[in-house]
């Protein structure tokens, strides 16, 4: 296929011819039988190249795996792998590696000879986890490499932003993880990738994962797209990925590749999965259409993989590792060559090529390793559990040029390790021009480094690219460069070999070929071009891309993205906010914005690319005059609404919040009397929360705004730090502290100066060391340490409940189709939330109102607060109370209906219609329900006759009783998006507060308190009313452990 500007007549080209646009030349160091180190070229064409690898024992790659494969999970022998890529910028390729949790992962530093030197420990990169798929990318456009490091089984990942060099060197990594909006809710990201998908310039990141349960439509976390500001957003569901990647409801993806495999100039991406699941998609603009032709892509345990033309007919084509087993009467076939036909349809030609027996595989690499102008490939292997792969050397497969590749011994090249290969870089370590050989074994020894030092070696072109935009190393884009023996094509990175890539460069060899026309076409939405003439080979060139028409604005949650020039006034416009959010203001990294606060404004472009960020605030717009303990309490409420569905966590994180904020006010508050005593801080027990003497200073409402803000800034960020909505959560705080004109960045705890920020971050310190153990085991994300049910999950799609063991017992449900709160199918019966309680810490519970219980066979003991005593049993005194109360169930339900029976009853919901219940009625017996009900499932509230404020009747509002009791139901569910019960007292409270009639004096005497004052007393008291009635509720529940009116029923 050839490849010029009318494959994409439906794109913009701009052309621009150069002789040399930045010519890098690098010094070499090499013995004279190697490639000619002064630009002089190989051109004696009988002589015969020798490959030749050799072993470097002085490389410096010292980190040593010592985790023996029978401690190892099968997960874990997974692991491993290494990031190729020039964090510093000086010229040679640099190493970041990971493994196993017994040695800290290393930063090898290169000294341009290919020696390496680890200065993780230095860059804040020596992290101890077991880690996995390292990759280098520049996140941010500021011309550097930023890292990110995955890890197995919940191990933490991390984004790093490259401080090394640069305008804000710090001489370190700088962990954003935090802020940049990736929560990962798969235990295992074994490899991850930098690419632009979207052509938009910024770098998006794609992961695979390994074991982790999927339904369909489960969110498989695949791809998150760079919005800008070092933050992302998960795109894998939207873009159609979720849908089609997992067949057989685990996900085993390992490598991701994104390359232009169709032809019509958008990457397209390859998966390559274990189990007969790997997978290919299609990129038509605006999502991934999977293309998998299963009579094709048949590859059996699909682990590594490689992208590359080795058949030179100018389309990409894929090599995917497997195991191999016939040659011991297996049925596992070995590894797939897919031969693609320029539109995205491959032929298997594993078998013609010769490449189906590569052992157990891993990582792969297809380079020119003997400069002859075709693509070879190697790939590590390796089984510990196995014998016949346990000290199989790695393979080696040349390519004849004709379309088939011949399998060398590799010993006979010199690459003699047995190890346990998992990762691969193929890169120039030494700088002499050829591509030399990095293995990572998961065994000892655990990195080496193979030097290619063949002999005769034909000549060679090393490209690298600088871009001009967002895309500063031009990621993705497609190198041409033509001879007189043909077109060879590159993609600059976007590719993963196995947990590990190799460094943003190409490399050609060419034999004897002394001249080259490079054609570059960047991965940019114009599909702009440069042509590079070369005559002097053996050289790495730096082409730099052409000046765009203009400067890339990139709009995060708004449009008017696009090329400008300086100085050019631009008019931007945010989003539509979502419901209950609001406008708030704009965040611009250079440049000039016109009003801050207007949701469509202008910009004014600075001499460089620039992100502009709409920013949303939850609850009351930004114009609203609350206090700021109202406006941590919406982003509170917002974020519950974003979490899980679980009411007593829910009171728990609404009292630890408001009384952090009390705590923060009372310590800093003056002339009141008496003088508030905070509630945590100052405390000896049950954690050290000691307060330091603030007397000696002033402090005035802006500081009691700062140390509250703080404090609720770090608490709910810690909170919610595993929430299903992690990234709106992360999207809300900040919007808020940048409302307020904090810095998150303010971390210090130190307050003894008067430092009222820092005192906020105390103040959450001591509630997050408090939440660590007030007995909600929070560690263990709240899970139940003792209780189980007696009886089977109860199948409501089934008839009757024949699992049923106990009557009087609690039952989970298994629905045939569960979605949570963050709409992830689940597969798993929900479990019984928090049955134990009430061993949590209260607020003003007592000892008076405690009743200890357990059951045979339990060591734990249940906490019973303000204990009602045995419910009706279906075989006890009480059990015609048991079938009339679950029956009353029915009743309710058949209300919700507002078209038939007595939900079609037109019933006054104002004051006029409803309440007026005097406290003697209320039933104080099990039986005594029987009379408080009417027949019909109503209370006996007959209303008021007159407001008593005003002396007149109210106005009636006449509803169906259906429309009245399915609204009341909606509000009190606990379904997506709500603030569960606790919170909803919170909107109650907000709703009270916001009325125009409504006074802020305490008891209704003295004069109005601060709205600060009133919010933060409200809060304080209404969040520790909720949480003990949360602890109370669920310890008779989770003691009594009753039926549930569905089970009985």
């Amino acid at each position: 296929m050839k490849l010029d500007s009318s494959q994409f007549s439906n794109r913009k080209f701009v052309s621009c011819s150069l002789v040399v646009l930045a010519i890098t030349v690098v010094s070499v160091l090499g013995t004279p039988d190697q490639t000619d180190t002064d630009g002089s070229t190989n051109s004696e064409e009988d002589e015969t190249t020798v490959l030749k690898f050799e072993f470097s024992d002085e490389s410096g790659l010292t980190r040593q795996v010592t985790t023996s494969f029978s401690n190892m999970t099968v997960l874990q022998q997974f692991t491993g792998g290494v990031a190729a890529g020039d964090f510093d910028n000086d010229g040679d390729v640099d190493l970041y590696v990971v493994g196993t949790d017994d040695a800290p992962n290393a930063l090898y530093v290169n000294d341009g000879t290919g020696k390496f030197n680890d200065i993780a420990a230095e860059m804040g990169v020596d992290f101890i986890h077991w880690g996995s798929g390292p990759a280098f990318g520049d996140i941010d456009s500021d011309g550097d490499l930023d890292l990110f490091v995955g890890a197995v089984e919940g191990d933490p990942f991390y984004l790093l932003e490259n401080r090394v060099i640069g305008e804000d060197a710090e001489n370190r990594f700088v962990d954003i993880t935090d802020t940049a909006g990736l929560l990962l809710h798969s235990d295992s990201t074994v490899s991850a990738m930098f690419a632009d998908y979207d052509q938009d310039g910024l770098l998006d990141l794609l992961f695979t994962h390994w074991g982790d349960r999927r339904q369909v439509n489960n969110d498989t976390e695949t791809l998150w797209k760079n919005e800008g500001g070092s933050f992302f957003t998960n795109k894998s569901t939207p873009l159609g990925i979720s849908l089609d990647l997992v067949e057989e409801g685990v996900e085993l993806t390992l490598t991701t590749n994104l390359f232009d495999v169709s032809g019509d100039g958008l990457p397209d991406l390859l998966v390559a999965a274990d189990r007969n699941e790997s997978q290919t998609f299609i990129n038509n603009g605006e999502s991934f259409v999977k293309s998998t032709d299963r009579r094709v892509i048949k590859d059996q345990s699909g682990m590594g993989a490689a992208v590359g033309d080795y058949d030179n007919d100018g389309d990409f084509d894929w090599f995917v590792t497997s195991i191999y087993d016939l040659h011991v009467g297996g049925s596992s076939f070995g590894n797939r060559l897919y031969q693609n036909d320029g539109q995205g349809f491959f032929t298997d030609v594993t078998d013609v090529t010769g490449v189906a027996d590569g052992n157990w595989g891993w990582g792969a690499c297809m380079k020119d390793f003997d400069h002859d102008g075709d693509l070879d490939i190697f790939h590590v292997n390796g089984w510990e559990d196995w014998e016949e792969y346990r000290t199989e050397p790695s393979r080696f497969f040349e390519n004849q040029g004709d379309g088939t590749f011949t399998r060398l011994d590799v010993f006979d090249i010199g690459i003699i390790g047995r190890g346990q290969g998992r990762g691969l870089a193929c890169f120039d370590a030494d700088r002499d021009g050829d591509i030399d050989i990095l293995v990572v074994n998961l065994n000892h020894p655990h990195l080496v480094l193979y030097r290619n030092n063949s002999t005769n070696l034909g000549n060679y072109v090393v490209i690298k690219l600088r871009g001009s935009g967002s895309n500063t190393y031009g990621v993705g884009a497609l190198v041409t460069l033509t001879t007189s023996e043909g077109k060879q094509i590159r993609q600059l990175g976007a590719s993963n070999n196995f947990a590990s890539h190799n460094p943003l460069e190409v490399h050609f060899g060419i034999g004897t070929v002394t001249e080259a026309e490079v054609l570059v076409e960047w991965m940019d939405q114009d599909r702009t071009t440069t042509d590079l003439s070369i005559t002097e080979v053996n050289r790495v060139y730096t082409i730099e891309q052409p000046a765009q028409d203009g400067l890339q604005l990139s709009v995060q949650f708004g449009d008017g993205d696009g090329l400008y020039a300086a100085g050019e006034v631009v008019e931007i416009t945010a989003s539509e906010p979502a419901e209950g959010y609001h406008f708030s203001h704009w965040i611009v990294s250079g440049g000039i914005i016109g009003d801050p606060h207007a949701a469509t404004t202008t910009f004014e472009m600075p001499a460089s690319v620039a992100t502009v960020t709409a920013y949303f605030l939850p609850g009351v717009s930004p114009s609203a005059d609350v206090s700021v303990a109202r406006r941590w309490n919406e982003v509170l409420l917002a974020a519950i609404r974003n979490d899980y569905a679980r009411p007593t966590v829910h009171a728990r994180n609404l009292f630890h919040v408001s009384a952090a904020q009390y705590d923060a006010w009372a310590a800093l508050v003056r002339n009141l009397d008496p003088d508030p005593k905070p509630w945590l801080l100052g405390a000896m027990e049950p954690i050290e929360c000691p307060l330091a003497d603030l007397s000696p200073f002033d402090f005035d409402d802006a500081d009691m705004e700062a140390a509250l803000s703080y404090a609720s800034f770090r608490l709910i960020r810690h909170r919610f730090s595993k929430s299903p909505g992690h990234a709106q959560i992360i999207r809300d705080t900040q919007a808020l502290m940048s409302f307020l004109d904090f810095d998150p960045a303010h971390q210090s705890t130190d307050y003894t100066d008067g430092d009222a920020k820092a005192l906020g971050n105390y103040i959450a310190s001591c509630y997050q060391a408090y939440g660590e153990q007030d007995g909600a085991n929070e560690d263990d994300d709240y899970k139940n340490k003792s209780y189980t049910p007696v009886n089977p999950a109860l199948e409501p799609h089934e008839p009757g409940n024949p699992n049923i063991v106990d009557l009087n017992r609690w039952q989970p449900l298994q629905l045939e189709s569960f979605i949570d709160q963050a709409g992830n199918l689940v597969d798993e019966p929900p479990e019984f939330l928090s049955p134990e309680w009430g061993s949590v810490d209260a607020f003003a519970l007592t000892e008076a109102e405690l009743t200890e219980y357990s059951r045979a066979g339990e060591e734990y003991v249940y906490r019973v607060y303000h204990d009602p005593g045995t419910p009706p049993m279906i075989d006890g005194v009480l059990g015609d109370e048991y079938k009339w109360s679950h029956s009353l169930v029915s009743v309710w339900s058949s209300h919700l209906d507002p078209t038939v029976g007595r939900g079609a009853d037109v019933i006054d919901i104002s004051p006029n219609g409803i309440g007026n219940i005097t406290i003697d009625q209320y039933p104080l017996t099990f039986p005594e329900h029987r009379n408080f009900f009417a027949d019909d499932g109503l209370d006996p509230g007959t209303g008021y006759a007159v407001n008593p404020v005003t002396g007149a009747p109210y106005e009636p509002q006449e509803v169906p009783l259906g429309d009245y009791t399915r609204v009341l139901a909606e509000f009190w569910a606990d379904g997506p998006d709500s603030e569960t019960p606790p919170g909803h007292w919170f909107v109650i409270l907000n709703t009270v507060n916001e009325h125009p009639d409504s006074t802020r004096k305490l008891r209704g005497v003295g004069n109005d308190r601060t709205e600060l004052e009133w919010d933060v007393i409200s809060y304080f008291v209404l969040g520790g009313t909720m949480h003990d009635a949360a602890i109370t509720a669920w310890s008779v529940k989770g003691w009594y452990d009753y039926v549930r009116p569905i089970s009985s029923i």
